[in-house]
């Protein structure tokens, strides 16, 4: 017999990424030579309760202002969960989730509020992230049974998540921060489950 909690089916996935790489030679006399060439990588998303220090800080400080609101000196509340992309166990990319209640429309909704999402320079572009951003959202909804998803975001990076079913929500959103209420400058999206 089989026993294995919804958690555990969490805990990791291997996954074959496939990356094609394309080589286009264009020569003076009008002929062009073109290869495409496929190769899958396998990368494993693990679940994690914490970060290490090492895979924080090879996820988060590789760059200067990585989220682009270093100015801003917002407080984030740290999350509870994390799915991170790994190749040969090294971290590529990272999303973190929460399970909060917030206010909205007059009511209390319980969220699962999504953060930290980072891809490290070198592992940009290959989509490690969005196979990331689909186990946390699984895990939103089925594991945590949370009612929607939630996230803070720049505006240059509303179409990355609207492309992955997130959608922009067109009020007003208040945050707490240690100085009191804030109102969020920027854009908010919401997953809805089920």
């Amino acid at each position: 017999m089989f026993l294995c909690s919804a958690v555990e089916s969490f805990k990791t996935a291997v996954l074959n990424v496939p990356v094609w790489r394309h080589y286009i030679a264009f020569r003076l006399s009008g002929q062009s030579a073109i290869s495409h060439e496929r190769n899958d990588l396998s990368v494993e998303i693990r679940f994690a309760e914490a970060l290490t220090d090492e895979e924080r800080q090879a996820l988060f400080f590789w760059g200067k202002d990585i989220f682009g609101l270093e100015d801003a000196d917002y407080r984030w509340r740290p999350k509870d969960f994390h799915f991170i992309t790994e190749e040969d166990g090294r971290a590529l990319s990272h999303v973190g989730v929460l399970k909060t209640k917030v206010s909205a429309g007059g009511r209390e909704v319980t969220v699962g509020g999504i953060g930290g999402v980072v891809t490290i320079p070198e592992a940009q572009g290959r989509r490690y992230v969005h196979a990331a951003m689909r186990r946390a959202d699984d895990f939103m909804c089925d594991e945590l049974g949370v009612e929607f998803g939630m996230l803070f975001c720049l505006p240059r990076l509303a179409p990355f998540y609207a492309r992955q079913g997130w959608q922009l929500i067109e009020e007003e959103v208040e945050f707490e921060q240690p100085s009191g209420k804030a109102v969020w400058p920027y854009h908010v999206m919401v997953r809805p489950c089920g």
